[in-house]
């Protein structure tokens, strides 16, 4: 097996035993080592915009702003570009996706670059291990479910723009019974701001539930669809919950520290939004599996 072929075999079984951001940052390290320079960047983006994560090694070195000077010709799928004597970039946009990588070798002065043909290769399967790590990382909870694990639902990977990294099949299956047939390259629906700081967020969205979590400088998302509780105020999941779990409303009261009354109050409104009059009701509303619920 020669060097190349060494290299990317490595890349694949790198691309198994971690999480996606954690294989960037060795992938890196590993072209590095392998192929003689001194850094390493690697930005993945979506087409139409310029979110995305950008890794860099051993240390940052170069802008987003830079980087995106660096195009791909039109009608390539791949392109090896001499950026100058002591730096080479490969910018490629996979088949069948709505995604573009742009990878920069800074290499010592003098020091020989790679032919292009090997740092093409080399590169395009750099971004399907990525892709395959993403595509691990968010069917955890496609795993859990099939075990009948306690699980988050199902899940994606995208930016800002809505530019899809990485799917679970239980989120595409979702989308299609909304409506959105086909493959998902880019969510049907745009991500309020709301929803993209640090804290993330929830929203509704083409009758699913959907919880917004950072994750790098991506987002991930996890899908459902909704429930009960979704109607009511986070105090009032709360006390549903512990309504429906057996507690009194002074049990309550002392779980939370407030008054009695103040429970009899979330408990009024909660019987009124969720359309029941018995604690009962409430029980039997609250272990309804999301696929029953109207």
């Amino acid at each position: 097996m020669d060097g190349t072929e060494s290299l990317v075999s490595a890349l694949y079984c790198t691309a198994t035993e971690g999480d996606w951001q954690v294989f960037r940052g060795r992938a890196l390290r590993m072209l590095c080592e392998q192929l003689g320079a001194s850094s390493a960047a690697w930005w993945s983006r979506g087409t139409r915009g310029n979110d995305g994560e950008l890794t860099q090694h051993p240390q940052p070195f170069v802008t987003q702003a830079a980087l995106a000077k660096l195009s791909l010709p039109r009608g390539r799928e791949v392109a090896v570009l001499e950026v100058s004597a002591t730096a080479q970039a490969v910018v490629h946009s996979p088949a069948g996706s709505e995604l573009l990588h742009t990878v920069l070798l800074q290499y010592p002065p003098r020091a020989k670059h790679v032919d292009e043909q090997s740092l093409e290769r080399i590169c395009m399967h750099l971004c399907a291990a990525g892709a395959l790590s993403m595509l691990q990382f968010v069917r955890r909870d496609d795993w859990l479910h099939s075990m009948g694990r306690a699980n988050r639902g199902s899940a994606a990977l995208v930016d800002a723009g809505g530019a899809v990294y990485a799917v679970s099949g239980r989120f595409r299956g979702l989308l299609e019974e909304t409506g959105h047939a086909g493959e998902v390259l880019r969510l049907p629906f745009a991500l309020p701001e709301s929803a993209l700081g640090e804290e993330g967020g929830e929203l509704m969205e083409g009758g699913l539930h959907l919880r917004v979590a950072r994750c790098g400088n991506l987002y991930l998302l996890h899908a459902r669809k909704p429930l009960p509780l979704d109607a009511l105020s986070p105090r009032e999941q709360e006390i549903a919950r512990a309504l429906s779990n057996g507690k009194t409303l002074k049990s309550i009261a002392r779980q939370y520290g407030i008054a009695v009354s103040t429970v009899a109050n979330h408990t009024t409104r909660i019987y009124r939004k969720l359309a029941i009059y018995r604690r009962e009701d409430l029980i039997e509303l609250l272990h309804m599996k999301p696929s029953t619920v109207r």
